[in-house]
């Protein structure tokens, strides 16, 4: 009898555990100022993990998968790294590095590599938390115009 009670008090906390995970994750939409394209970005901080997809001029041809950490010197970020291929950019894999929480005025770099062997920092700045409205691409270049 003691043995079933002590299972059902830890598939219980087990259930209570698991079942928060489902509900932690949130929903941002961050647009990279002063470019056509940014992110929505779902954060979950009971495991730590982001997945973001391509908003603005970049919706629908981008995805990619995190981790939220803190990098010495630069604080608490989520470092993605971003499939382009929809895009037309598979011969590039792009990581991005993005200051969390997600607030306006955050910084972000982004860096790229074709090869696994070498990588190079492509761009950076500041970003806003927006409503996820896709922003004209008219005058405004994208975070992954190459070089």
């Amino acid at each position: 009898m003691q043995t079933k009670r002590i299972f059902l008090a830890a598939a219980t906390a087990l259930t209570v555990f698991c079942g928060g995970a489902a509900v932690a994750a949130t929903t941002v939409s961050i647009s990279f100022d002063g470019l056509c394209d940014g992110m929505d970005i779902s954060a979950n901080n009971f495991n730590r993990t982001a997945l973001e997809t391509g908003n603005g001029c970049d919706l629908g041809v981008n995805f990619g998968a995190g981790t939220i950490a803190v990098i010495k010197g630069r604080g608490k970020v989520i470092t993605f790294a971003v499939n382009l291929s929809g895009k037309g950019g598979s011969a590039y894999q792009y990581v991005y590095v993005i200051d969390y929480p997600l607030v306006t005025g955050g910084s972000w770099t982004n860096f790229y590599t074709t090869d696994g062997k070498t990588m190079g920092k492509m761009g950076g700045g500041t970003y806003t938390v927006s409503d996820g409205t896709p922003r004209k691409a008219s005058s405004l270049k994208s975070s992954t115009e190459q070089p």
